[in-house]
């Protein structure tokens, strides 16, 4: 393969490892977050596990669209780029 293409690949994996490593954190931390502020609003572990879990459904399907727009972004710069080398 092309020099370009591979320094291409290189980067979309260091750069799609580190996304899915955030969306990680981000879910877990928002989950923690509203599991914690329905505890101290309601003081009932029910609430706690019912509103984390909202939290983390609602951050995970944003997390799903948003990564399937990166890899829609990411399919069509490679498309581009294999056009430009006449692959």
């Amino acid at each position: 393969m092309p020099p370009e293409l591979d320094l291409h690949i290189a980067e979309l994996a260091t750069k799609t490892k580190a996304r899915a490593r955030e969306d990680l954190w981000n879910t877990a931390i928002m989950t923690v977050i509203a599991a914690g502020l329905a505890y101290w609003a309601y003081r009932t572990l029910a609430h706690a596990v019912l509103f984390g879990f909202m939290a983390f459904v609602v951050v995970a399907m944003g997390n799903r669209i948003s990564g399937e727009l990166y890899r829609w972004r990411t399919n069509n710069e490679a498309n581009k780029l294999m056009d430009k080398l006449g692959m």
